[in-house]
Formats: C-alpha cells, structure tokens, sequence
C-alpha cells in the first residue's frame, strides 16, 4: 500500500479517540458509590493555580503530537493510538464498577485568569473519573512512544518529556488526581505498550516461520 494511504488510514484511525471520549461524561458521576485513594500525603500536596496552565492545554497538546506521529511515523502512530484506545476502554471498565473521587478542591478566590481558567475546568470536569487518571495515561504514552524512537532529536524528545511531566503534576497540584490515579496510569501504559510489542514479535515470528515452511520443497514434489 502507498505510504500516503497508509498514513491517512492512520490520521482516520485516530478520530477513535475523540470517538470513545463520548462514554467519559456518562461515567463522571457518584451514582454507582465513590471510593477514594487519596492519602495524607496527597492531601499535604501543594495547591498551585498556574499549573492550570499545561492541564488545559492538554487536548491541544495530545492531538498535535499524534498528528504530527501520524505524519512522521505511521507504524509508531497506529501502535500508539491502539494503546489510547485500549488504555480508555480500561479506564471506563474501572470507572463504571469503582468509581474513585479525587482530592478535595480548593475554594477558588479572585478573578484573575488562573482563576477562571480553572473554575472553567473544575465546572465541565466533575471530580470523579479519577483512577486511573486519562490525562496522566495519555501524557506519559507520549514519553513512551518515542522512547526508542531513532528519528526524534534530544529536541523533541525533551519537548515532549518537559510537557508531558508538567501535565502528569499538574492533575495533582491542581487537586484533580490522587498520587495512586497517575502511578496506575503510567503502570498501564507500560503494561499495554510492551504487551502489543510483545505480540507483534510474535507475529513477525510467526509469519516469517510460515514463510520458510512455504520455501521447503514439499516431500511428494517429483
């Protein structure tokens, strides 16, 4: 197949996302029970309002890098984008049958635009959903992908790692998610990540001892 189609397949693949994200605000309430992770030492965490910042924008920040993967790698894409979807469904499963609420948030005071911003967020984002932490799982399933990617300069690579950092602390210095919700998250995305590439080897191998049973000659051959 031309490379362009395949990366264009890979461009449609990932409208599954924004697709599966429809189920989220069906599962942000309290009405199956709530439990809780949250410890006293997230409790001593630090509230800090300007890391609002890079949690807003989060969405820009995840659908630029996977177009831009899309665009650059098309394989690394699709394994990627398999792994958000994967990574979602869990959640959603884990949502539905136990549903955690995250730490206690702040009384908001003033209006400067910190302020706002965040009681935007804190008004359209209900504090359940919270284990474990979708902004966490998709942040740091970008410091994965291109772990071992040869193409990306220290550059990029540092780009991603600092803004993907910054949006994992930020769901807990803004009071969203307990330590436990993103410790899972990452846990998850490792889980998944090596568990397709685990698979795809074997595929490989598989195909390739088809291939080499498919060049013996047969043994009723004349």
């Amino acid at each position: 197949m031309n490379e362009k189609w395949k990366k264009l397949g890979v461009l449609f693949f990932l409208f599954s996302i924004p697709a599966l994200m429809f189920i989220y605000p069906n599962l942000n309430s309290p009405y199956r029970g709530v439990h809780t992770f949250v410890t006293n030492i997230d409790k001593s965490i630090p509230f800090i309002k300007a890391f609002v910042i890079p949690y807003a924008a989060w969405v820009g920040y995840i659908t630029i890098s996977l177009i831009y993967l899309c665009l650059k790698d098309h394989k690394l894409a699709f394994k990627t984008i398999l792994v958000f979807d994967l990574g979602l469904l869990i959640c959603f499963i884990i949502y539905y049958f136990y549903q955690t609420e995250g730490p206690i948030r702040p009384v908001l005071i003033g209006h400067d635009f910190l302020s706002k911003t965040l009681e935007y967020i804190y008004g359209i984002d209900h504090p359940f959903n919270s284990f474990p932490s979708i902004h966490a799982m998709s942040s740091y399933l970008l410091i994965r992908a291109i772990r071992n990617c040869s193409w990306i300069n220290k550059w990029h690579r540092w780009i991603v790692g600092c803004f993907s950092t910054s949006i994992i602390l930020a769901t807990m210095f803004i009071k969203q998610h307990a330590i436990l919700d993103v410790l899972v998250a990452i846990l998850l995305v490792e889980c998944l990540f090596n568990g397709l590439e685990l698979l795809y080897r074997w595929v490989l191998l598989q195909n390739h001892s088809l291939k080499e049973v498919a060049k013996k000659p047969s043994s009723f051959s004349a």
